[in-house]
Protein backbone atom coordinates (compact mmCIF):
# COMPACT_ATOMS: atom_id res chain seq x y z
CA UNK A 1 0.00 0.00 0.00
CA UNK A 2 1.60 3.32 -0.88
CA UNK A 3 1.85 6.47 1.31
CA UNK A 4 -1.67 7.97 0.00
CA UNK A 5 -3.88 4.57 0.08
CA UNK A 6 -2.24 4.31 3.21
CA UNK A 7 -3.54 7.66 4.50
CA UNK A 8 -6.91 7.68 2.95
CA UNK A 9 -7.33 4.15 4.17
CA UNK A 10 -6.54 5.47 7.92
CA UNK A 11 -9.21 8.38 7.13
CA UNK A 12 -11.90 5.84 6.13
CA UNK A 13 -11.41 4.16 9.75
CA UNK A 14 -10.99 1.13 7.98
CA UNK A 15 -8.67 -1.55 9.47
CA UNK A 16 -5.05 -1.81 8.77
CA UNK A 17 -2.90 -4.41 9.89
CA UNK A 18 -0.55 -3.38 12.70
CA UNK A 19 -2.29 -0.40 12.96
CA UNK A 20 -4.48 0.06 16.32
CA UNK A 21 -5.97 3.22 16.61
CA UNK A 22 -8.22 5.01 14.00
CA UNK A 23 -8.79 8.46 12.62
CA UNK A 24 -10.15 10.77 15.19
CA UNK A 25 -9.21 8.49 18.18
CA UNK A 26 -8.78 10.64 21.37
CA UNK A 27 -4.96 9.30 22.91
CA UNK A 28 -3.27 10.39 25.39
CA UNK A 29 1.04 10.39 25.00
CA UNK A 30 2.15 8.06 27.50
CA UNK A 31 6.40 8.38 26.77
CA UNK A 32 8.49 10.82 24.94
CA UNK A 33 8.87 14.42 25.06
CA UNK A 34 5.14 15.26 24.87
CA UNK A 35 4.03 12.58 27.61
CA UNK A 36 0.66 13.46 29.71
CA UNK A 37 -0.22 15.60 26.74
CA UNK A 38 -3.62 14.32 25.04
CA UNK A 39 -4.66 14.91 21.47
CA UNK A 40 -6.53 13.54 18.47
CA UNK A 41 -5.20 11.29 15.52
CA UNK A 42 -5.39 13.45 12.58
CA UNK A 43 -3.46 11.17 10.04
CA UNK A 44 -1.21 8.33 9.73
CA UNK A 45 2.40 9.31 8.23
CA UNK A 46 4.26 5.72 8.41
CA UNK A 47 3.82 1.92 9.23
CA UNK A 48 7.77 1.45 8.84
CA UNK A 49 8.61 -0.76 11.72
CA UNK A 50 5.96 0.80 13.45
CA UNK A 51 3.12 3.10 12.79
CA UNK A 52 3.47 6.63 12.83
CA UNK A 53 0.32 9.41 13.72
CA UNK A 54 0.30 13.00 13.19
CA UNK A 55 -1.33 13.72 16.49
CA UNK A 56 -2.93 17.20 17.07
CA UNK A 57 -1.96 18.53 20.32
CA UNK A 58 -4.99 19.61 22.82
CA UNK A 59 -1.75 22.25 24.13
CA UNK A 60 -1.69 23.21 20.33
CA UNK A 61 0.36 21.98 17.51
CA UNK A 62 0.65 18.91 15.57
CA UNK A 63 3.49 16.20 16.15
CA UNK A 64 4.42 13.24 14.48
CA UNK A 65 4.71 10.21 17.80
CA UNK A 66 4.97 6.65 17.67
CA UNK A 67 2.01 3.78 18.30
CA UNK A 68 3.69 2.35 21.27
CA UNK A 69 4.18 6.47 22.59
CA UNK A 70 -0.02 6.49 22.87
CA UNK A 71 -2.77 5.47 24.75
CA UNK A 72 -6.35 4.96 23.95
CA UNK A 73 -8.14 7.32 25.90
CA UNK A 74 -12.06 5.70 26.29
CA UNK A 75 -14.43 8.61 26.18
CA UNK A 76 -17.32 6.70 27.96
CA UNK A 77 -15.43 5.96 31.34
Amino acid sequence: MNGKDLRQTFLDRESIVGVEFQHNDYVRVIDGPYRGINGSLVSLEAIESEPIFLVELEEGGDVEIRQSHLGFINHDS
